[in-house]
């Protein structure tokens, strides 16, 4: 195992992009669910149960995805 190089300070743009990386990636993952309430309201209770539940495995993997970018090419690129 070797030592990350010193690095300088990172510019404020490319943080920002970073925290708007994090930050697309919740809001996507928020929206699944909230567009599928809306879309399957006139479906019977169990199915649309189901496709609620589906959503909510998108948003978690969404969530998941955002942050492991973040992490792997703005916190820890190294």
């Amino acid at each position: 195992m070797t030592r990350c190089p010193v690095e300088a300070v990172k510019p404020g743009g490319f943080v920002a992009l970073g925290y708007a990386v994090l930050a697309l990636a919740l809001c996507i993952g928020l929206a699944a669910p909230l567009l599928t309430w809306r879309r399957t309201r006139a479906l019977r209770a169990g199915l649309r149960a189901l496709w609620l539940l589906s959503a909510c495995t998108v948003m978690l993997g969404m969530w998941l995805a955002g942050l492991l970018v973040w992490l792997g090419a703005f916190v820890l690129p190294c």
